[in-house]
C-alpha cells in the first residue's frame, strides 16, 4: 500500500478487530472496506435507506459487495430524511453542482447510527468512505471526522472508544481508484450515479468525479454510461 494511504499503525493499535463499514454501494466505501479487510478486520456492513432515488441499485451493489467481502449486511431506514423537501438527491433529476446534492446533516445522522451498531457489536471501528481534498459538503471533511470522534469519546460507554476511521481521507477519488486497483476492489459491482439505475447518467457530480478518477488512472470505468 502506498505511503499516502498507510494508516496501518493506527489500525494495528485497535484492540477489537471488527469494524462496521457504512456502505453505500459506491466506489469510495468499497475501497475503504477493502483497506479494513487488508488490515485483518472482520467486517459488518450497514446500509441506509434515506430516500435516495437510486436506493434499489445502491442496495443491489451493497448486497453483492457484502458477499465479496464476506460481511453481514444490515439495512437501516432513516424516515426523517425522506421527509425533507427540496433535497436534490431525492428529486426526479439531480443537479450537477455538488452543493445542490448536499443532504442536511446526513453524515452525522448516518454515522451516529453506525457508531450505535458498532458499540452494540463491541466493534473497534466505524469505517466511512469520505475522501480528502476540497469539501463542499462539510460532513465529508477531516474536521468533521475529528468532531465525530470527539462525540463518540464523550457520549459512548464502550472503552476504548469505537474509532471513526476514514481510510481515504489522505487522498482524492483518483487516489481511491488507484488504491482500489491495488486491493483488487471489484469496481464493476459499485455504483456512483445519483440519477439512474441502469446506465449511469454521466453528468451528476458523482459521475463526473468517478469518470475523471478512472481517466487519471488511464483505465476504463467498468460500469456503463448513457454517454
Amino acid at each position: 500500500m502506498e505511503k499516502d494511504f498507510d494508516i496501518s499503525k493506527r489500525l494495528e493499535a485497535i484492540e477489537r478487530r471488527s469494524a462496521v463499514c457504512t456502505i453505500s454501494g459506491g466506489l469510495d466505501s468499497a475501497v475503504a472496506a477493502a483497506v479494513l479487510t487488508k488490515a485483518g478486520f472482520e467486517l459488518h456492513f450497514i446500509f441506509f435507506d434515506w430516500g435516495q432515488k437510486t436506493y434499489q441499485k445502491e442496495l443491489e451493489c451493497a448486497t453483492v459487495l457484502a458477499t465479496h467481502f464476506k460481511a453481514d449486511l444490515r439495512i437501516v431506514e432513516v424516515p426523517f430524511l425522506k421527509t425533507l423537501p427540496g433535497v436534490s438527491l431525492t428529486e426526479k433529476e439531480t443537479l450537477t453542482t455538488a452543493i445542490n446534492e448536499y443532504v442536511p446533516n446526513r453524515n452525522a445522522i448516518l454515522e451516529s447510527q453506525g457508531v450505535a451498531y458498532a458499540e452494540y457489536l463491541k466493534a473497534g471501528v466505524v469505517c466511512v468512505g469520505s475522501t480528502g481534498g476540497d469539501h463542499i459538503c462539510p460532513d465529508n471533511s477531516l474536521q468533521f471526522i475529528k468532531a465525530m470522534q470527539h462525540l463518540v469519546d464523550q457520549g459512548t460507554m464502550l472503552k476504548p472508544s469505537v474509532q471513526v476511521i476514514a481510510p481515504l481521507m489522505s487522498t482524492d477519488k483518483a487516489g481511491a481508484v488507484r488504491l482500489g486497483l491495488k486491493l483488487e476492489v471489484p469496481f464493476e459491482l459499485t455504483w456512483s450515479c445519483h440519477n439512474n439505475t441502469d446506465r449511469a447518467c454521466g453528468h451528476c457530480s458523482n459521475c463526473e468525479a468517478r469518470l475523471e478518477a478512472f481517466k487519471v488512472n488511464k483505465i476504463a470505468d467498468p460500469i456503463l454510461y448513457e454517454k
